[in-house]
């Protein structure tokens, strides 16, 4: 029988568990800070762009912010980025980008945002982005990669996702960007 102002015996379960969940917060916290992101864990990607275009094949075509393709495009590019994704030291070059815009070669989906954004991950890179760049056909696309930019300039490293089939095949289903020539 416990009394007012007594002391209850110890408990090894008590300590097992204060223990536990003192180091569960420590190391959350620790990574929390490490990257810069007290929602690392969270994999759910939900931001809506203001523009957004698409480099075809050398042509630049917009697509309208009010239209359904740009709410569907939306809805796809938040899917595939919900799931697993790493970061990878493969950055974004000024004559990569440059080639985005006009190869003809090349296909590349830009989506732009009115304030940054971040893309929670376990790693520091990759956030406060305004400018996210998906090369679907040509250079690192077979790498699943997703480029970030910052006011026009190249954040260090890429994010690579599972797949980006479903954007390219959108696209060319939609009669957007039809596969090159090279492509058939």
């Amino acid at each position: 029988m416990i009394h007012v102002g007594s002391r209850s015996d110890p408990s090894v379960i008590k300590l097992v568990i204060t223990v536990v969940l003192v180091l569960v917060v420590i190391i959350y916290v620790i990574l929390s800070l490490g990257t810069g992101d007290w929602m690392w864990w969270n994999p759910k990607f939900s931001e809506t762009p203001n523009a957004m275009a698409v480099q075809c094949y050398g042509n630049t075509i917009n697509i309208d912010p009010g239209s359904f393709h740009f709410s569907a495009l939306t809805k796809i590019v938040n899917e595939d980025l919900s799931g697993r994704k790493r970061w990878d030291q493969l950055s974004l070059s000024e004559i990569t980008y440059n080639d985005y815009q006009t190869d003809a070669s090349m296909m590349v989906l830009e989506l732009f945002y009115p304030e940054p954004i971040r893309i929670h991950s376990n790693y520091k890179f990759f956030s406060n982005v305004d400018q996210l760049l998906i090369p679907l056909d040509g250079r690192h696309a077979q790498t699943n990669a997703i480029f970030g930019l910052n006011q026009g300039v190249p954040t260090a490293g890429s994010m690579h996702i599972e797949s980006i089939a479903s954007i390219s095949s959108y696209l060319q289903n939609q009669g957007i960007c039809p596969a090159s020539v090279t492509q058939k």
